[in-house]
């Protein structure tokens, strides 16, 4: 008997879990550091102009 107690449902579910944080991965690591750094700045003021306009 197989001492697997996982079905073929839970396999495919935590699979695509992790392909899903692979995708995540990829977006911020496909930037490369300047572009992150970049996009990041770009939050950081946006919020930043949002606080100081908009409230």
């Amino acid at each position: 008997m197989s001492t697997n107690s996982k079905t073929t449902e839970d396999t495919l579910e935590e699979q695509s879990k992790m392909n899903q944080r692979k995708e995540q991965y990829d977006i911020i690591a496909g930037l490369g550091w300047k572009g992150f750094s970049i996009a990041f700045l770009v939050i950081i003021i946006a919020i930043v102009i949002y606080a100081v306009f908009f409230r």
